[in-house]
Formats: C-alpha cells, sequence, structure tokens
C-alpha cells in the first residue's frame, strides 16, 4: 500500500508540474540545475567538471549542494538496494524557483519496481539510473559502471547523467544508437562505444 501511495503522489507531482523541456528553450538565466550527491565521498574536482559539463551541454547555470545521506528507510533489506523512487521524491523537494532541474548521485546500487499489465510486479535492480518521464529530479549511480580509469569513469557518468536527464525533459528512448538517448547504453560496451550527444532527432524535441 504505501509503494501504491507513493507513486500517486508522484503521479500528483509531475502532473503539475509545466512541461521541463520548457526551461532548455528559455534564456531565463535565473534557471538552474543542481547536482546532490548523497554522503560526504565524492572528489569535489569530479563534481566540478560534472558541474561544468552539464553547464556546456544544456547552457543552464549548474551547482552543487552540500551532500546530504540517504534516508535509512529508502533501503529494501529484500534486494539490498535503494528505492530510485524514494530518492527521485526527495530530491523534487529541492527545487524552488530557480532550481529547476535536481541530480542526485550515488555510489550505492538503486532499483525500482516494474509493473507489467496482467504480470506480478517485479524489481528492477540492473540500473545505471532512473528518471520520471517526465520530471523535475533523477538519481545516478555508478555502481554498474565505476572504473578505476578515471577518464573512461568519467565519461560514463557524464553520458548516464545526460541520458536521465533527457527522460526528465521528455525523451524516450531512441533507435539511434549514437544517440546519448539510446536503450542500448545500459550496458558499459554500448555506453563507452555510443555518441556524446543526442541525436538530431532528439534535440529538434528539447529545442524546436
Amino acid at each position: 500500500m504505501k509503494i501504491v501511495l507513493s507513486f500517486i503522489f508522484l503521479g500528483l507531482l509531475v502532473a503539475c508540474t509545466p512541461s521541463p523541456s520548457l526551461f532548455l528553450k528559455s534564456n531565463n538565466q535565473k534557471q538552474i540545475i543542481a547536482i546532490q550527491p548523497f554522503n560526504n565521498n565524492y572528489d569535489e574536482l569530479l563534481l566540478t567538471d560534472l558541474a561544468f559539463a552539464i553547464n556546456y551541454f544544456y547552457n543552464k547555470k549548474t551547482i552543487i549542494l552540500k551532500p546530504i545521506e540517504i534516508p535509512a528507510h529508502f533501503y529494501d533489506t529484500t534486494i539490498n538496494q535503494y528505492s530510485a523512487d524514494s530518492l527521485i521524491m526527495l530530491l523534487s523537494k529541492l527545487r524552488n524557483d530557480t532550481i529547476v532541474e535536481v541530480v542526485g548521485l550515488t555510489h550505492n546500487p538503486i532499483f525500482t519496481i516494474k509493473e507489467k499489465k496482467g504480470f506480478m510486479s517485479s524489481y528492477d535492480d540492473n540500473l545505471f539510473g532512473y528518471a520520471h518521464h517526465p520530471g523535475n529530479a533523477c538519481v545516478v549511480s555508478d555502481f554498474k559502471f565505476s572504473s578505476d580509469y578515471q577518464t573512461l569513469y568519467r565519461n560514463r557518468l557524464r553520458k548516464v547523467i545526460i541520458h536521465e536527464m533527457g527522460h526528465n525533459f521528455g525523451l524516450s528512448h531512441c533507435q539511434n544508437e549514437k544517440c546519448l538517448m539510446s536503450e542500448k547504453n545500459g550496458n558499459t560496451i554500448n555506453l563507452d562505444n555510443g555518441g556524446t550527444d543526442y541525436c538530431q532527432k532528439c534535440k529538434n524535441i528539447l529545442y524546436h
């Protein structure tokens, strides 16, 4: 029952929010994207580089919020992972008149509940990140794609963040394998070999 109520609340939250992609078409420089690290274990230089990359990609001011702890009750002992939906609900509350998008970062594994018509609900625990479509917050977990090679790791992290933000802004998965919105970016081989930008079709949806 708690899960059902959470999804109803999220549905109402999204329904009351203007189209997230609208702010990409605006030159309003007061609109801010915020990076929210979970737990105080992220390298400051990494976060600064990410903020610069997001700022450059979307031409929107990007800030780094102070780290916060993940509430203990977000942890599901059945699957030993944290609820991505609960994290997104928390991140959405950080929005205000100027912060229009919040990106959560965690090293912990995350999951969501898959509901299929006519079938029992199941755990989806193979996530690089998660976002509502559309929405105003997303969460990215590097648990399944972290690497000791920093350049490779940072490229992966940037790609996953922009993929999940794309869902927030109204983009669905793309058939173009070189597009950052490609569904095949859900494994590290395709993520590494894929493109570094949205395809023209996806750009047209966002900016036109």
